[in-house]
């Protein structure tokens, strides 16, 4: 019987070596400040688009600086949840799939929130196995079970519920991670390579995707309005319990989910 890869459940000879490749990169600092920078410029690119169809701001373009917080929000969550390479840029991928969708109301806590929702579908979708809400919870310090639930489910009605990937996809991020990762100049990808795929259609075929899931749900195709994601009533983060440095080796259809209370934060212990 043919080998199986563990990320695409295919054999690995049915993918692009430069997808292969790509999967098997290590996730080092550099690597996630590309992961930074990729959430940075959908955050600024939705606040733009919000601030323009406002008339709020007319010829100021709107800046949201990637802030050494959520350098370390990222690099946290992916140490503390053990996210493997795949699982992170299957949440790429939606991070990108996501923006002509997102409208955010209120800047703060727009990054931790794009990349949170985005990585835990990406994890759910690509693992049998994964964490449960309260973990995450744990895992990002900042928020509670409840807010981290309702981040998941209204990244999905962004998304509106298509979560296939296919390798175009995943090879779209080729250059710019194989580049942070060897903190070198992006290696030529090889010819015949198509960096972005076609449009999804409902119920296309994912068994070449490099990223499948090993089961699969019905899922309607609905109209995509526009979404609303703000932090009103959101938990600020304990000052009191500073996470370690990790070693290296509304979006709501309708009102702003803002308008809701939150559950009260759970107090986070320290990480030893």
């Amino acid at each position: 019987s043919s080998l199986v890869h563990a990320a695409s459940l295919v054999d690995p000879a049915r993918h692009a070596p430069a997808l292969m490749q790509l999967i098997d990169v290590k996730l080092d600092s550099h690597v996630i400040d590309y992961v930074v920078k990729c959430v940075a410029d959908t955050v600024e690119y939705v606040m733009a688009q919000t601030l323009s169809s406002s008339h709020a701001t007319r010829g100021r373009r709107t800046r949201c600086p990637y802030t050494p917080r959520f350098t370390r929000f990222v690099a946290n969550v992916l140490f503390r949840a053990a996210v493997t390479p795949p699982t992170l840029l299957t949440a790429l991928v939606y991070i990108h799939r996501a923006r002509p969708h997102l409208f955010i109301a209120v800047e703060e806590w727009a990054l931790e929130r794009v990349f949170l929702g985005a990585l835990i579908v990406a994890s759910k979708y690509t693992n049998d196995s994964t964490l449960k809400n309260v973990h995450w919870a744990l895992c990002t310090g900042v928020f509670g079970k409840r807010d981290v639930g309702r981040i998941e489910r209204e990244f999905l009605e962004v998304l509106d519920w298509e979560l296939g990937i296919h390798e175009g996809d995943l090879l779209a991020h080729y250059e710019g991670v194989l580049a942070a990762s060897t903190s070198s100049q992006p290696p030529a990808l090889p010819s015949g390579i198509v960096l972005k795929s076609a449009p999804l259609r409902s119920g296309e075929a994912t068994a070449t995707s490099a990223i499948t899931h090993s089961y699969h749900h019905h899922v309607g195709i609905l109209s995509t309005p526009q979404l609303h994601l703000s932090s009103a009533g959101f938990p600020q983060p304990d000052t009191t319990c500073t996470p370690p440095e990790p070693s290296y080796s509304s979006i709501h259809r309708g009102e702003s989910f803002g308008h809701m209370d939150p559950e009260a934060p759970t107090p986070l212990s320290c990480y030893a």
